[in-house]
């Protein structure tokens, strides 16, 4: 059987069979208990337990009856998520503003809010951010499951640390700590790539994508608070074997230009009184996006990817930037198709980190633990979602199930 019924840690294995069996019928709605027996290979009866305890919590729901068998019998009964289980929140903070979405277990976008952040104390705008949602979502009726918070910086999301943020003037800053004192659900943190790396990785669930590169550009204007220089921010969030790649540092993704110098700042290009001009200046936002293209070409045929995907300022200047790939000596797009890879812009466009954010939990809560993950804040266990969907407007639908497939 299923190696991960063999561990003796029963609490482990519970959680563990509980998230195959859910992040099966997640990915491939409509699904029977005989299929899902013989996709993870478990023992049918072991399937038919857990797929009652999720009936039970409210977590799944029974659908039409397929097809019979050719030799007759009995029809399967097809197998559905419910999609009025509950909601995530989650939410993008950039130096004075934020964004942020409320979706469905799908990932499907149930309301979208962005306001000003107050930059005086970084705390205080965080819960005052989510203080002023809550209510936003409870008069919905909608069941709040947990929250995500994405961020430029260095994050350890295991831990809720906020290793490094220029943006936001931190350092070793654990905002998890902070934020699980005031609020009764899960609260994850995670940097602002990786979060549109999630995204796509809950985008494409049902597809076989599994290595590619999310590339969230972000122009951060000069900040006296904070005594920072206006800059534009690159990070990648690395998607190999279905995983996002955090490296032992938690540093993975953090992109330098390859003509920084201490001594001399230049970054993709421009130094310091151009990139103040980016946003008001093409011809310093062409130089930008050929220098950036410059390190993604190395990049690409090295992790061997199928698709590059470009997230945030840079999908607003989608014409201009077809134009450098298309019209500059063309390295880039002749990397890609040699190695077949595949580009596209995001049509998220401003809420792919907010949304992000909100995949990022929703990939963890359906994860597959193994012992030899990282264990932390981000693993998220099933009674604990079971716990908040009772407790949370038990009688309230976000859709009416009857035929739904929640796709």
């Amino acid at each position: 059987m299923n190696k991960l019924m063999g561990v003796h840690n029963n609490a482990f294995q519970k959680n563990a069979n509980i998230s195959m069996v859910a992040r099966t019928i997640w990915s491939r709605p409509g699904i029977s208990r005989l299929e899902i027996a013989r996709e993870l290979d478990l023992y049918r009866s072991t399937v038919t337990n857990i797929i009652q305890t999720l009936i039970d919590a409210g977590v799944v729901y029974e659908a039409s009856a397929g097809e019979g068998t050719v030799q007759g019998g009995r029809k399967p009964i097809r197998l559905n998520i419910r999609p009025d289980m509950g909601c995530v929140l989650g939410l993008e903070f950039q130096p004075g503003l934020y964004r942020a979405v409320v979706v469905d277990v799908f990932g499907q976008t149930l309301e979208h809010f962005e306001g000003t952040l107050d930059e005086r104390d970084f705390l205080l705008a965080c819960t005052e951010t989510v203080d002023s949602l809550l209510p936003q979502i409870k008069k919905r009726g909608w069941s709040l499951l947990g929250i995500c918070i994405g961020l430029p910086g260095m994050v350890n999301p295991d831990e809720g640390l906020i290793i490094l943020s220029d943006p936001f003037g931190l350092k070793n800053y654990n905002l998890i700590d902070e934020m699980a004192q005031r609020y009764s659900v899960p609260v994850l943190v995670e940097n602002d790539a990786n979060c549109c790396a999630w995204e796509s990785l809950t985008r494409y669930r049902d597809t076989g994508l599994e290595d590619f590169v999310s590339v969230m550009t972000t122009y951060h204007p000069a900040n006296p608070k904070t005594r920072t220089k206006a800059a534009m921010e690159v990070g990648l969030g690395i998607v190999l074997g279905g995983k996002v790649r955090y490296g032992k540092n938690y540093a993975a993704g953090e992109l330098t230009s390859r003509l920084w110098r201490p001594e001399e700042p230049v970054r993709y290009g421009l130094n310091d009184q151009e990139t103040a001009q980016l946003p008001v200046d093409s011809g310093l936002y062409r130089r930008f996006v050929r220098s950036l293209f410059e390190h993604i070409k190395i990049i690409v045929p090295v992790v061997d990817v199928e698709a590059l995907f470009l997230h945030g300022d840079i999908c607003g200047k989608k014409e201009l930037t077809l134009g450098v790939l298309n019209h500059s000596d063309g390295d880039l797009r002749r990397i890609l198709e040699r190695v077949g890879c595949r580009l596209e812009f995001s049509n998220g466009l401003p809420w792919d980190v907010a949304r992000g954010a909100a995949s990022m939990f929703l990939s963890q809560l359906f994860a597959i633990p193994a012992l030899d993950e990282r264990k932390g804040r981000s693993r998220l266990e099933w009674d604990t979602i079971f716990s908040l969907i009772k407790r949370e407007n038990p009688g309230a639908r976000l859709y009416n199930t009857a035929g739904s497939q929640g796709r």
